[in-house]
């Protein structure tokens, strides 16, 4: 009896023991992780970034004279001014002489090349008299051509002049030639002191003073139609990856609190461009059409934001719930106190959130930092982000 008692202990110790075991192992199994709740939640994809203001249809207007120059202006701005209008004048005295002298030079040997035409006119028909009374000489009888030649030996003969008039009828049509390109030459000069207006616009800036002596290639002003703006955003070359032509965006200046001006992404530039003065980092000049400008002015500085994705409801989970690659993406959630491997269809992503458009549903506790969680585990959730 006392022997089937200590089997019977024995026997229950065992148990004990072995569901102890059993207990304990399903204990330590068991693995802690965060989740974060999937969640349908507004979702945007945008960039911000810095612009300036500037005018479509403009032009920077430079004196085109090599040797510096006094300047006039005639306009200052805000002035309305039309294609070819003089807006300011360059005091070229020594040229505009040059011109008066060559312009003298150019009528006096024009009137002498008359003078000469005139003479060789004359000419023509002295010699063709001669000519004439030539050939009469050769019909008269022969005991009458001796009086004949001593009548006519009086008479010069006009050859000799007619060739030298031609001779100094083309000399002076080189020396025409000669002055009337000193003239070109010379007004060319003087109308480079004319500064014009290369289109009908408003003198958007003056940067040169009257008075002030100005060199070639030094912008005086820009012209401009201002009511044509738009706005040139500089991004880094990473927020520059994809961003594409029309693309929504807004505008916001300092100048006009609290009101929004829509465009549109028009053009990306393809190079990049290089930091500037002042700045520290490489930029892609992005160009952007805007809707209606008025309340904006050129020159301005604004905040941009471009919408590579406009703002939407979606099933989003935190990127870092995410594994695999390519379009072969897997989430863990926790269902029945287990890891649970589901495979979803993602759709875009921004820094934090992905949009989820099929695998899991709405409110799912999604296991954060999943790499070395299997399908089945068990785990125990210890907490999770407001993610």
């Amino acid at each position: 009896m006392k022997k089937k008692i200590l089997i019977a202990l024995g026997l229950v110790l065992i148990v004990a023991v072995v569901i102890g075991a059993v207990i304990k192992s399903n204990k330590t199994s068991a693995v802690d992780v965060k989740t974060a709740e999937a969640k349908t939640m507004e979702y945007e994809d945008k960039i911000l970034a810095a612009g300036r203001v500037e005018v479509v249809d403009s032009a920077d207007l430079a004196a085109a004279v090599l040797t510096p120059a006094k300047l006039t202006l005639k306009v200052q701005e805000g002035d309305q001014v039309k294609k070819g209008q003089v807006v300011a004048e360059l005091d070229l005295s020594e040229q505009q002489q040059q011109l008066k002298d060559a312009e003298s030079a150019l009528k006096t040997v024009k009137a002498e090349l008359a003078n000469t035409r005139q003479s060789i006119s004359a000419a023509e028909k002295e010699l063709t008299e001669y000519t004439r009374k030539m050939e009469q000489l050769k019909e008269v009888p022969e005991e009458q051509k001796n009086m004949y030649e001593n009548a006519q030996s009086g008479v010069p003969d006009p050859t000799q002049r007619m060739n030298s008039l031609q001779m100094q009828e083309s000399t002076l049509k080189g020396q025409v030639k000669q002055y009337q390109a000193a003239v070109d030459t010379a007004r060319s000069s003087v109308e480079k002191g004319k500064i014009k207006a290369t289109s009908d616009g408003v003198v958007l800036q003056v940067s040169a003073k009257s008075g002030s002596y100005v060199q070639a290639g030094v912008p005086l002003m820009t012209v401009g139609a201002p009511e044509k703006l738009q706005v040139v955003a500089k991004l880094s070359e990473q927020d520059v990856n994809g961003v594409v032509a029309g693309q929504e965006v807004e505008v916001r200046w300092a100048g006009a609190p609290g009101e929004v001006v829509k465009g549109s992404v028009s053009r990306i530039a393809p190079t990049v461009s290089q930091p500037g003065m002042g700045e520290t980092e490489s930029h892609v000049k992005v160009y952007i059409t805007i809707d209606d400008g008025a309340v904006l002015k050129p020159g301005a500085t604004v905040d941009v934001v471009i919408y590579r994705i406009k703002p939407r409801q979606s099933l989003q989970v935190a990127n870092e719930t995410l594994v695999g690659e390519g379009d072969q993406k897997s989430i863990f959630i926790v269902k029945d106190g287990a890891a649970k491997k589901c495979s979803v269809e993602t759709g875009e992503n921004n820094e934090l959130y992905t949009e989820i458009k099929q695998g899991i549903k709405p409110g799912s506790k999604v296991i954060l930092d999943p790499a070395k969680i299997k399908d089945g585990q068990k785990v125990r959730i210890t907490g999770g982000g407001t993610k």
